[in-house]
């Protein structure tokens, strides 16, 4: 028996997967229903598809553009192809999935720890223990799973506050904004739903709720809904002891263990092949192998966070002029037809096309 902690979408994927494969998996979420409350913008690129079929009962809208805004109030219009999706109608398709796979769901099970290789679990009905032969923790950033295996370690969160506001947009565009006294740290974001209705938000470390209210004051938003939560901040450190405790046969995935792009805070397809690589661990009995199947993601991760941690070191002079190198048409072509889900090829091009780009080399910090 396989017992996957949290319901969520890749959760329920690494169910799908295991359940399809002919493995009994009992699937375990502590809410009575999966995809509620919503914690993310919902932003994707393409990628999204080598994971699940397109589909109108969950991608609402197709973005052709993004409009990068800068300190000084420059912008760059960058072409690109992304989709956003409604995360409670993506999260119940996976599950849907799972359980027509053949795995077993069971809602309201609030996971309290592990006693050998028993996972422990509160209901209404009192506490019931589940004997497994694998436990995989998909139960988000304050993973419970990673605390009771061992697995927690010292992490770092941004914290991501959003709102559902109404107004005018332009439906296929969304914009970022960059600077310091902005959302120092990350960025800000207004991602429109449809012409009528945007999610505005942004991340920071601290003061979160200040910056927040000052994005919207001075977008002049009244929002309509408030979402939120934490992102995890990628460790690549010691990552063998961040995703997996053999002697439990207890293993993460997704933001349980971290697995999130610093760049963007998208955690969704690395979530979601995180748990493919596990799944395909299990059947070849490689489960002692998962943290060296995942070298390749861990690596782009790892660029990731450098990149972030080279904007981290950005004044607002440095976002001004970043800003104004990506309006150039070389750097545009290139951003057009980049797969930023995996940055290296662009990283190199960029720096080819535009030496301009070499003046921020000041700011890495590995």
């Amino acid at each position: 028996m396989i017992s996957i902690i949290g319901a969520g979408p890749v959760g329920s994927y690494c169910a799908y997967i295991l359940a399809k494969k002919g493995f009994k998996v009992h699937l375990f979420e502590e809410h009575p229903k999966t995809g509620i409350p919503v914690q993310c913008t919902g932003i994707v690129t393409k990628n999204i598809f080598k994971y699940v079929p397109k589909s109108k009962e969950f991608v609402i809208n197709h973005f052709s553009e993004v409009q990068a805004v800068a300190p000084d109030n420059s912008f760059a219009q960058i072409p690109l192809n992304e989709y956003l999706l409604d995360r409670t109608r993506f999260d119940n398709f996976l599950l849907n999935q799972a359980v027509n796979a053949g795995a077993q769901v069971h809602f309201n099970h609030k996971f309290i720890g592990l006693k050998g290789k028993k996972a422990v679990f509160r209901t209404k009905e009192g506490f019931v223990g589940c004997n497994s032969e694998h436990i995989i923790g998909a139960d988000g950033p304050l993973s419970k799973v990673a605390k009771s295996a061992g697995l927690y370690n010292n992490r770092e969160f941004l914290i991501g506050m959003q709102a559902v506001v109404r107004g005018n947009f332009s439906q296929h565009t969304f914009t970022t904004f960059f600077g310091n006294n902005t959302s120092p740290g990350f960025f800000a974001w207004v991602v429109p739903e449809s012409s009528t209705t945007a999610r505005v938000g942004l991340a920071t470390k601290k003061n979160t709720t200040y910056y927040f209210q000052n994005l919207l004051n001075e977008l002049h938003f009244q929002p309509i809904e408030y979402q939120g939560g934490l992102i995890p901040i990628y460790n690549s450190h010691n990552l063998s002891q961040q995703v997996q405790n053999n002697d439990n046969d207890v293993h993460l995935i997704g933001d349980a263990a971290c697995l999130v792009k610093s760049t963007t805070g998208g955690g969704l397809i690395p979530g979601l092949e995180s748990a493919r690589i596990l799944a395909k661990c299990i059947p070849n009995n490689q489960t002692n192998n998962y943290s060296n199947a995942i070298k390749k993601l861990r690596f782009q991760l790892y660029l990731h966070n450098l990149i972030r941690n080279t904007l981290d070191n950005f004044s607002d002079a440095d976002y001004n002029n970043l800003i104004k190198q990506m309006k150039k048409s070389a750097v545009q072509n290139i951003l057009a037809k980049a797969d930023r889900d995996f940055p290296v090829n662009m990283l190199v091009k960029l720096v080819l096309v535009n030496p301009g780009f070499i003046s921020f080399i000041k700011n890495i910090n590995p």
